[in-house]
Order: structure tokens, then sequence, then C-alpha cells
């Protein structure tokens, strides 16, 4: 659809417009006292922080725009073209309108976002969330009365308008609401049709192998048959069964990567070979996921740190730190300890400074 691909192109234009500014950033911080979040294409949720943020602060933006045009000798050509743009941009009823769009359909996706980052394990869950989330866009569909009222309402509040007739309007917004919630929709139902399929996650989930232990739920081990040539099934359920049974397991392990931990710690993983591939496999699905953001924007740094640092010695030391991330994260554990160590290595380097007194 071109006109919704022509607004995220320039709500994400406005969000580095500011970005690209420490001048425009500082005016923003004056007058919003919010910044805007940069929409990424690595980060799945970004859009929606943004829209949101413009949703919120929507007048408060036009008053910076308005700022900035009033002060054109403070300005470059560039500023001031850009800022006149958007400010008409904002005060477009069309462009309210998708604002709005949006902004209802991200409350509702970007719960499921979290539900699937947080509860992937849990597919039967996940799959109902899903199911819900596709019922809800559909009955959007038809509540677009109701939802126009409260878009007109707003528009007059705002002093909005587009100076097109008013019905004809109507009906052109009409169909591109069912058209965005109809695709979203046919997206959503393609991306997770074959969610189901990943039931197997649901043999590792830790916080049930209580339930588990007391019934072996049959149906999931089945949904690994496109594996089956990787796995004895037979000795696959002996091995869980056997895990969900151990109270030291339950007690210490709450997720499938300490479970593996565990087993390699315990030198387990010869004892129950098909669970240890069962959990190497569940541990390859958050890679596809919520990890993505975080490596990126770690690998981003990494890359931005290799520019800006020559000397060897430091080049692998952010490096270290990402890759370290779960043995720093123990080392801070005990804070005092751990920044009075790094203190200690600090002031034995050579330095201008005399950091030692005695």
């Amino acid at each position: 659809m071109p006109k919704c691909r022509a607004f995220f192109k320039t709500a994400e234009g406005l969000g580095a417009f500011f970005s690209k500014s420490t001048k425009r950033t500082r005016l923003l911080d004056d007058v919003v006292k919010r910044r805007l979040p940069r929409a990424a294409p690595t980060r799945w949720n970004s859009n929606s922080r943004l829209l949101q943020t413009i949703s919120m602060h929507q007048n408060d933006l036009r008053a910076v725009f308005n700022v900035i045009m009033e002060n054109p000798d403070s300005w470059d050509n560039d500023t001031l073209m850009m800022a006149a743009g958007y400010d008409r941009w904002l005060s477009k009823a069309s462009t309210c309108f998708l604002i709005d769009t949006f902004d209802g359909i991200f409350n509702e996706t970007d719960a499921l976002f979290r539900v699937l980052q947080n509860k992937v394990t849990d597919i039967e869950y996940c799959v109902a969330r899903i199911r819900d989330t596709v019922s809800v866009m559909e009955r959007m569909r038809l509540e677009f009365d109701s939802y126009y009222l409260r878009f007109e309402q707003k528009c007059g509040a705002l002093g909005l308008t587009d100076g097109t007739d008013r019905h004809s309007a109507r009906d052109e917004r009409r169909h591109l609401f069912c058209n965005i919630l109809d695709n979203i929709s046919d997206q959503m139902k393609a991306r997770f049709g074959h969610f189901d399929e990943l039931a197997f996650l649901g043999l590792v989930d830790c916080a049930k192998f209580y339930e588990m232990s007391q019934h072996f739920d049959d149906t999931k081990l089945q949904s690994l048959s496109k594996y089956a040539k990787f796995f004895d099934f037979v000795r696959l359920k002996a091995d869980l069964i056997g895990l969900y049974s151990s109270k030291t397991v339950r007690d210490e392990c709450k997720s499938p990567g300490q479970l593996l931990n565990f087993l390699a710690e315990k030198d387990l993983v010869v004892t129950v070979p098909e669970a240890t591939k069962l959990l190497q496999l569940v541990l390859t699905v958050p890679a596809t996921t919520a990890s993505v953001e975080r490596s990126f924007s770690a690998l981003k740094r990494l890359k931005t740190y290799s520019r800006n640092r020559t000397d060897q010695g430091r080049l692998s030391s952010l490096a270290v730190i990402s890759i370290e991330t779960e043995r720093l994260l123990k080392l801070k554990e005990d804070k005092e300890d751990f920044y009075r160590k790094v203190t200690d290595v600090f002031v034995q380097k050579e330095r201008r400074m005399d950091f030692i007194y005695t």
C-alpha cells in the first residue's frame, strides 16, 4: 500500500531529523521533553514506539517546528524546509488518521510481540495469543464507525483538516482502514500459521517440569517428527522423564540454557544424549527472535569502537566484554569488589597523574 509506505518513510525521517543534529535535539528536549526513538530495520517493534511517541506529542512536535520557522536566522535552509514540511504533514487529518490507526494496531501487536519473546517455550499459550490478536484485528474492522467518530473528535480538538469532501474522505479512509487490517491479518496467518509445529519447545519448559513428570504429553514429542532422523524418540522420552523427576533439576534449572549448562557441569551429557540434542535444538530458536536486536546493537558498537581505536590492546577489549557478557554480569553481582578490582588495575598503569599515595 503506497500510502502506508510513504507514511512510515516520513515518520522515520521525522525521527532522523532530530537525531542528526544536536541543536535540533536540544530544542526537542526543551519543548517536548522527550526524544523520538529511531526506527531500525533490525528492531521489529521500533516503528511502533516511534509512532506512539509521535501520537502522544503531536501538538508539541508542531510547536517545535513553529519555533524553528519563527526564527529563520537561527537555522540553516535544510532545517527550515524540513521543519515546514513536517509541520504540514502533522497538520493533515490524513496523517492523524494513519497515526491513530497504527497506534491502535500496535497496542495489540506489541503485546503479542512481548508474549512471543518471553513465553516462547509455552507454545500453546503463544498460539492462543496469536489467535486472540487476529480476532482483535477482525473485530476492529467491524468497529470502524466508533473509531472514526473518535478520530473526528481528535481532529476537531487539534484543528486538523484536509480540505476534502467529508463523505468521500470517510469512504476512502474506511477502505484504507479495512485494507490495512486485512493485510495485517493475512500476514499474521502466513507468518504464524505453522507456529504450533514448535510445540516440542514445551518439552523443556522448566517451569512445568513437575507437571510433566506427572503426565507426559506425547503430542509435543510428535511435533518433532520433521527432525525424526536426528532423534531416538524412545530414548528421548526416557531422558526427559528422568529430568522431569529430578528435584535437583527442577530447583536449579529455570531455563533451557541453565539446564544444558547443568548437564555439562555435572558430566551428564553422555547420560542423557537425546535430551541434550533437544536442548541444543531449542536454544537455536531465540537466535531468530529477541536476541537479533541485541546482537545487532552489540555488533554496531563493536564496529564503531574498532573504527575509532587503533591500539591493538584496546581493539579486542570491547569484543571480549560482548562475548563474555555472562561472566561480566557475574562479576558485577558483587559491585563493590568488582569496582575496587577495576580501580586497582587502573591505578597501576603509567599515568601523568599519581594515583597512589603512601
